[in-house]
């Protein structure tokens, strides 16, 4: 039975309790732990962050197995060797034939980036070239895998980079990768240069063209595919059937956390999504290769939590998520897996283990890697957790020790949980190990990390019962009777300042969120101010939504309502402390902007469309508008790129003026335009419809607003205003005509 006891004033001294975790402790699978702890890097890294002296010692403590190059989608672009055609200043554009670059292999240069798969070059070609990759895997004890060029490259230039890597500079790379994520549109070589587009059969005979050329070279090679976006695994079954004597591990990416998703419980829920995907990897490769079934290993050689980068990736939460996915990797036998990735970052967050504030500072990413690695064993065990939601478990043990890692997301409840580990006696004292605030806490409104230290260890005294604190992963490590155990008692801090942060300004329609932190150094174990926590007064014009918050785990959170405009004061009272922090509460005037009137060139517009787009200035007098010629009901009726100098942060909504032409109808139907509002945050915000009627005179001026304040955190990632085409009967009746937009803009606060 779950009962929850509160005791004094603290909304922190919310316990769950009467859990139970039963452990069966025969190990179910053993495997080198380290082999799913890597991590991708890339040609586009700034040298001075990746050959950082922080850099180099994190990723040696982490003691990855595999570190994959040259990364992501750059591998389909990336010409790996720029002998005789690029001299680190300017490329020789004679050697480009029919779209193919003439590399002289003889020797080795600094590579270069294309743009398309026509082959032309881009832009930019990086900051790092493979030979540094290469050394900087081998300088970390590491091995790489390398995921070759099929987008605009060739079977040769694979095989060249096979020997000059394996032959000439004996690194000795196992792991070979052909071709990344090739049936994603975004993909370069996607559509190949012919006008063909990426199937799982084109693919399947690629991939024979690229193993056999490799492997010509050196026969000892392992070689992955379809290295595919997600776990559908969409060209897996075409490269088993069509290509699976060539194929030697199967390899996969995944980010399944859904952009709409917000709740850390709905979030935490999607790190365990493996199950089925693996089983039906396995019954194809049963179905295909069923003689080789025990040799063709799976990896996944990108994952993290989502793929939009936002503030989900910077806090707390990502390094739960990481352990939980880790975790659930190892449990459903995934054989290798890389990490994505080593240092990118964006404002709001980043999928990068290490962010740059001033000096190199791991994320919560890596710390939850760091569990892994330095306080888990290699044979995992059967658990069973009863009696406690939001909260997961894994176990695994050596000669000497069980670990149980439990992980909280419950913000405010405490987890209190019964061992069960039966048949065996374990020592009087263990040990524990914390990922919470305490460790870790990213700032909200500078998007970095405030803190960032290493788990902390405490011993404890074994009595059957394992206290996890909220929000959190904690590690037991759980000494069997007799075994040798040395203690690392975390030293104590003295009593340590504390303080509330809240923005300097916030907008009057919008809930603000707030902490008070203890500053300077949140490990402070003997500090009065976690006893009681902190009472909280504000004045002004807002409401707050807790009386105290507790600072046991060093960072309380509340909400502050805004009634009105003007000053509100937060203060916060801890013993004989007081701190007071104010936030200006402005009541933004709405205004809109235009941002696309239609008079420049076409091409300018930044729109595309499943139909055709033209200019036409006959419907406005003296003006253009833009016309979208429909024939049918398509996907994308009009999406247009948010343009840079557009304040994004301020978006509220959007604007627009709608019409149609005298010839347009659809039969038996009502047509409706739908307008969305897409963010690298949540790709979809659907902000409402308007009816192309036949009774439309003229034209029709509409403004659509958030549907949410809450949406407002997301528009600093705003990327697209989407218009979709559909029939309110929801069927496609035929339709034909002009749909004319004009004056298409922004609500800005």
């Amino acid at each position: 039975m779950k009962r929850r006891v509160i005791t004094g004033m603290m909304l922190g001294a919310i316990i769950t309790n009467g859990a139970t975790l039963r452990v069966n402790p025969e190990p179910v699978r053993e495997m080198d732990r380290f082999r799913l702890l890597g991590s991708n890097v890339g040609v586009f890294y700034k040298p001075r962050e990746v050959f950082d002296a922080d850099v180099q010692f994190y990723l040696r403590d982490l003691n990855p197995t595999y570190l994959r190059i040259p990364g992501g989608s750059w591998s389909d672009r990336y010409v790996w060797n720029g002998n005789g055609v690029y001299d680190g200043n300017k490329i020789d554009m004679s050697k480009r034939v029919k779209g193919l670059w003439q590399v002289d292999y003889s020797d080795y240069q600094p590579g270069f980036c294309l743009e398309d798969s026509q082959g032309n070059p881009y832009h930019w070609h990086g900051d790092l070239d493979v030979a540094a990759l290469h050394d900087f895997v081998k300088d970390k004890g590491a091995e790489e895998i390398v995921t070759v060029n099929v987008g605009t490259g060739t079977p040769e230039m694979a095989a060249e980079w096979v020997r000059w890597a394996n032959v000439k500079m004996g690194f000795g790379v196992k792991y070979w990768e052909i071709g990344n994520e090739l049936e994603g549109f975004w993909e370069v070589g996607h559509i190949q240069a012919d006008g063909t587009q990426m199937t799982g059969e084109l693919y399947a005979q690629k991939f024979v063209e690229f193993a056999k050329a490799m492997k010509a070279v050196d026969p000892t090679l392992k070689i992955g595919g379809p290295v595919t976006a997600n776990l559908r695994a969409e060209f897996l079954e075409a490269t088993l059937r069509d290509a699976g004597d060539w194929l030697d591990f199967i390899s996969i990416h995944t980010y399944p956390v859904e952009g709409h998703l917000e709740k850390p419980e709905e979030i935490i829920r999607q790190a365990f999504v493996l199950e089925k995907p693996i089983q039906r990897y396995r019954s194809l490769i049963e179905r295909y290769q069923s003689a080789r079934s025990d040799e063709i290993e799976i990896a996944i050689t990108e994952w993290n939590s989502k793929v939009q980068e936002d503030r989900t990736t910077g806090d707390l939460l990502s390094g739960l998520w990481n352990a939980a996915f880790i975790g659930e990797m190892f449990r459903h036998q995934v054989d290798f897996a890389t990490h994505w990735d080593l240092l990118t970052e964006t404002e709001e967050g980043g999928h990068g283990l290490f962010q740059f504030v001033g000096r190199c500072m791991p994320k919560a990413q890596y710390w939850g890697l760091y569990l892994w690695s330095k306080h888990m064993g290699n044979q995992l065990l059967e658990t069973e957790l009863l009696g406690a939601e939001n909260v997961y478990a894994f176990a695994t043990r050596d000669a000497e020790r069980f670990y149980v890692m439990l992980i909280n997301v419950n913000r405010d409840e405490r987890v209190e949980v019964d061992l069960e580990l039966p048949q065996l006696k374990l020592s009087d004292v263990g040990r524990r190990v914390t990922l919470s605030h305490r460790e870790y806490f990213w700032d909200p409104y500078t998007h970095q990390p405030k803190w960032s230290r290493k788990p902390s260890e405490q011993d404890f005294a074994m009595g059957g019962r394992l206290e996890v604190p909220p929000y959190s992963a904690r590690v037991f490590e759980l000494p069997l009777e007799g075994a040798r155990f040395r203690s690392e008692l975390t030293e104590g801090f003295g009593d340590e300042p504390f303080e509330i942060m809240l923005p300097e300004q916030a907008s009057v329609d919008a809930p603000i969120e707030g902490w008070v932190l203890l500053r300077d150094d949140p490990q402070d174990p003997r500090g009065v101010l976690q006893g009681d926590g902190a009472e909280l007064l504000v004045s002004g014009p807002a409401h707050i939504d807790v009386q105290n918050v507790s600072l046991k785990e060093a960072a309380g959170r509340f909400f502050l309502t805004p009634t009105g405009a003007g000053t509100v004061t937060v203060e916060a009272r801890a013993g004989n402390r007081v701190v007071k922090q104010a936030v200006e509460i402005e009541k933004f005037q709405e205004r809109t902007e235009m941002v696309w009137q239609f008079e420049d060139r076409i091409s300018d517009w930044g729109v595309r469309s499943d139909y055709t787009v033209t200019a036409e200035d006959t419907v406005k007098p003296n003006q253009r508008v833009a016309a979208v010629e429909i024939d049918g009901f398509k996907k994308e009726m009009a999406v247009f790129t948010i343009p840079e100098g557009v304040q994004k942060k301020r978006i509220a909504g959007v604007v627009v003026e709608l019409g149609r032409s005298a010839d347009f109808q659809c039969q038996d139907q009502e047509v409706a335009v739908r307008v969305v509002l897409q963010s690298l945050s949540n790709h979809w915000i659907d902000l409402g419809s308007v009816i192309i009627d036949e009774e439309v005179d003229g034209w029709k001026h509409v403004e659509f607003a958030l549907p949410d304040a809450t949406f407002r955190q997301v528009m600093s990632g705003a990327y697209a205003v989407y218009f979709e085409l559909y029939s309110t009967g929801g069927k496609s009746a035929p339709v034909t005509g002009k749909i004319y937009l004009d004056n298409l803009g922004f609500i800005l606060k």
